[in-house]
Parts: C-alpha cells; sequence; structure tokens
C-alpha cells in the first residue's frame, strides 16, 4: 500500500471519529459511540485501536521524524536544493509520458504537491541525519588510523589496457600484454604502444595518460598496484581487472597532505566505510537519534509496534 493512500485512510477514518464523538453519546461504560449500524455500537476506542493496528507502524515513524528534523535541519539549502531536483525530476519524466504531475500525485493519495515534497524532504533528512551521526561518533583515533595506513597523496599514471572480448580470450590478451611488457623492457616507447595497443578509448590517445587520481578512485585491483610503483616504473607483470589485462606506469606522486588538510576528506570516506560494513547503522542510528530527542511512548500498544518496527527493520538488513 502506498504511503500517501495510508495518509489518507488515517485521516478519513480519524475526521470520522472526530465528528461522531462530537455528539457526545456515551455507553455505560464511558466510551463514547463513533459509528451505530444494525443496532450495534461502534466506539472511538475501537477505532481508534485499529487504527493503531493498522496503520500505526507505517505513519508514526514519519510523524515522529518530522517532529525532530524539521527542527534540526529547518531551512537547510542542501536538502531543499535536493527535494527541488528529485521534484523536477518526477515531473519531467512523467510529462514526457504525457500525464499531469498533479493527477499522478492524486492518483497515488497526495492531497498536493507539497504533501509529496514533504515526504521527499524527510527521506533526504533521514540520509542527512545518518551521516551526522555516523561523523558525531568517529573518534580522533579512527581518523588517525585511517591517515596512517589508507590515506596517500595522489598519484599519475599511464596504462596500456588489454581487454577480454568475443574476439580476445583471456589466455590470448595476458599473452598480448606480456608480449608488451617485454617490448617495454627492451626499450619501446610507453606513449607509442598505448596508442597501438590500448583498449582504453578515454586514453589511448594521449599515450595512456590518466591523469592524477587518489585512493578509491580506480578498481582496488588497479589502485593497489600503482601506489605501489615508484615514480617512472611501470608493472612488469600484466595486472588483471574486471577490465582486462593492465600495463602500469606511474608518472607522478604528489607529497600527502597534513591530517589537519586531510581530516574532513577522511571523514567522509569513513562515513561511507561505516556505512558499506554496517547495513543495520540506518536504523539503529535513527532510532538512537529519536531517543536523544526525548522519544517516550504513553501507550504501551504504540510502544510495542514501534519495538516491532525497529526489529523487522534489522532483521530484514541482517539477512541481506
Amino acid at each position: 500500500m502506498k504511503k500517501g493512500k495510508i495518509v489518507l485512510g488515517v485521516a478519513i477514518a480519524l475526521s470520522a471519529i472526530l465528528l461522531t464523538t462530537g455528539c457526545k453519546t456515551k455507553l455505560k461504560n464511558g466510551k463514547e459511540v463513533a459509528i451505530k449500524i444494525n443496532g450495534e455500537n461502534i466506539t472511538a476506542d475501537d477505532l481508534y485501536d485499529e487504527l493503531r493496528e493498522k496503520y500505526a507502524k507505517y505513519q508514526i515513524i514519519d510523524d515522529i521524524d518530522k517532529k525532530i528534523f524539521n527542527v534540526i535541519y529547518k531551512g537547510d539549502k542542501d536538502i531543499e536544493e535536493q527535494v527541488k531536483n528529485q521534484y523536477e525530476n518526477y515531473e519531467a519524466q512523467y510529462s514526457q509520458n504525457g500525464q499531469s504531475f498533479d493527477e499522478v500525485l492524486e492518483n497515488y493519495g497526495y492531497k498536493n504537491a507539497e504533501e509529496f515534497k514533504s515526504e521527499l524532504r524527510l527521506n533526504f533528512q533521514r540520509a542527512k541525519a545518518v551521516e551526522d551521526y555516523i561523523k558525531d561518533n568517529i573518534s580522533d583515533k579512527e581518523i588517525q588510523k585511517y591517515y596512517d595506513e589508507n590515506y596517500a597523496g595522489d598519484i599519475s599514471a599511464k596504462h596500456i589496457l588489454i581487454s577480454v572480448s568475443d574476439e580476445v580470450s583471456e589466455e590470448e590478451a595476458l599473452k598480448k600484454a606480456k608480449e608488451l611488457i617485454k617490448e617495454l623492457n627492451d626499450g619501446a616507447d610507453f606513449d607509442t604502444l598505448a596508442k597501438e595497443n590500448s583498449n582504453d578509448p578515454g586514453s589511448k590517445d594521449k599515450g595512456g595518460d590518466l591523469g592524477y587520481f587518489g585512493k578509491g578512485q580506480m578498481v582496488q585491483e588497479f589502485e593497489d598496484a600503482a601506489y605501489a610503483l615508484k615514480v617512472n616504473e611501470y608493472t612488469k607483470e600484466p595486472v588483471k581487472t574486471s577490465y582486462g589485462y593492465h600495463i602500469i606506469l606511474k608518472t607522478g606522486e604528489k607529497e600527502k597532505k597534513s591530517l589537519k588538510k586531510a581530516k574532513a576528506e577522511i571523514i567522509e570516506k569513513l562515513i561511507d566505510q561505516k556505512q558499506s560494513e554496517d547495513k543495520t547503522i540506518t536504523v539503529t542510528a535513527l532510532d538512537e537519534i529519536r531517543k536523544n530527542y526525548g522519544l517516550k511512548f504513553k501507550d504501551s500498544k504504540l510502544k510495542s509496534i514501534y519495538k516491532e518496527y525497529i526489529d523487522e527493520q534489522l532483521k530484514q538488513f541482517e539477512e541481506k
């Protein structure tokens, strides 16, 4: 069921409760009658319990998070720009199909564009909240460790790619790459060999030149081999990646930035790393943020529903 339709259904049902309980018809037990049909009474409490059971799990989280994040990220320019861009992308997509986007939103249960934008905004707010939570919990010790073990200055390199295809088997590609290395050993010019043999269209005409790049910008096998070389040294064995076999020539190396200058970049890397390694962190972070902002349930059933929701989310990620 679409979220917009859930909201609409809850709103209509609650309106019915409010309208009927306004008459203040009460039973002997003190409960207010909301609906009377075929001589039977449906009380406001009955309706509340049913709505709580059916819809609370889907709606309660949104309501809680909006109360928190509309305060934390009120007027956040980055988020508002993301909302604007995504809304316009959706609008353009449906316009190309000859549909009225207002009608599309209405069909999905949204009252208007602002309600849809509110949902987009909440998604971006949650994503930023998780990143901020992780950032706040990254220690100086972790930053230092990453700097010492993983951080390095940018390097520049050239390469010759011999790719595997329907016409060229893996064995043939490897053999050709080894032959080119032998030519380099015999004094051949790297740029000339790249222009004549490389299968990388982006760098071939530039003598295989890739320019400068940093950690995390190339596939791991290529990065490891390139960083291990000395400047003006080339790989003596072909380097295998998903693209094929590479011969890599390291052409330059920049000095490693100071920890102070590299800190912001390292934090971003650690955030990505933690999100990649722990898929449950989004659930646990948002749960912790809600608790830190004083989330308390006066209704024991809603408290149980919320716990059930968190457990389901954690299990879903743990099973993946």
